[in-house]
C-alpha cells in the first residue's frame, strides 16, 4: 500500500531526510542502527522508496489511525 506518493524508486539520503524534515545526519544514524534497508553497491546508497512507506505505516499504526 502506498502511502506516500513517490516521484522515484529510491531517495538519497538528503532527499530522505527532507521527506521527514530531519537532517542528513539522522538517515545515516537510522542507517548506521540497521533501523531502515539501504540499496549499496551501485555507485551511491539509496534508500527504496517502501521504506517511507514502512515508516509512515509504523507512526500511523501507534497513533492508531489505521
Amino acid at each position: 500500500m502506498e502511502i506516500f506518493k513517490h516521484t522515484r524508486a529510491a531517495y538519497s539520503f538528503a532527499d530522505f531526510a527532507d521527506i521527514f524534515g530531519k537532517s542528513q545526519t539522522w538517515t545515516y544514524r537510522l542507517h548506521y542502527k540497521g533501523k531502515i534497508k539501504v540499496i549499496d553497491g551501485y555507485g551511491c546508497r539509496m534508500i527504496p522508496a517502501s521504506e517511507v512507506d514502512r515508516i509512515l505505516s509504523e507512526a500511523k499504526d501507534r497513533d492508531g489511525l489505521k
